[in-house]
């Protein structure tokens, strides 16, 4: 499948500084092998979360000159608090520059629910999901040892797969709402929680329906 953007999905870095740090590079890295091997666009969005001293994105920024991604090929915004928000961002920014398929990385136990979301957002043709060391074959000495470090153990995979687990249940519990309702609703929950400010009300549903 061609792709017209990778997408580098978030990374909450409050509960475990280092180890989320370390993962959020990871998947950077694998951009960095997918742009390598053709993705033109790499894809950052995260925004300042809350116990963050910088955004999401430009950690990723940083991460991504250093694995040799060229600026221009860069598209960041410092504005997604949630997985479902950058869904649907990602499928504005994709609009933006002609393109419709999208390759996103984020940790393997990230990868069904991430895959739902997108998938929901931009249609089960136009989206693949992959943990960063899918790309461990291709990737340069650097990029390998930085996606090797970004592997959790056993037993944080376990416990954050019960997690992912509670949380793709609850999404599905609410699919029989309206799309547009259930999208603001998960996207209002994700700042509310994430947000350096918090948000005092739910975001207006218009552009998500």
């Amino acid at each position: 499948m061609h792709f017209d953007a990778v997408l580098v999905l978030g990374k909450e870095l409050r509960r475990d500084p280092e180890r989320g740090r370390a993962e959020l590079r990871a998947r950077a890295a694998a951009a960095a092998v997918a742009h390598r091997a053709g993705v033109p666009l790499v894809l950052s969005l995260e925004a300042q979360l809350r116990g963050q001293d910088q955004a999401g994105s430009a950690l990723v920024a940083q991460d991504l000159a250093q694995f040799g991604v060229p600026t221009e090929a860069m598209h960041l915004q410092t504005v997604t608090h949630s997985t479902r928000e950058e869904a649907v961002v990602a499928r504005d920014v994709l609009e933006q520059f002609g393109g419709q398929r999208l390759l996103a990385i984020t940790a393997g136990y990230h990868v069904s629910r991430a895959r739902a979301c997108l998938v929901d957002v931009l249609g089960d043709q136009h989206v693949a999901v992959y943990a960063p060391e899918a790309f461990l074959q291709r990737a340069s000495g650097p990029e390998q040892a930085a996606i090797r470090a970004g592997a959790v153990t056993p037993v944080v995979q376990d416990a954050e797969a019960r997690t992912e687990m509670l949380l793709l249940s609850l999404e599905w519990a609410v699919r029989p709402l309206p799309r547009s309702f259930r999208w603001q609703v998960e996207i209002w929950a994700g700042r509310k929680l994430r947000s350096v400010e918090g948000v005092g009300r739910p975001p207006e549903p218009d552009g998500l329906s």
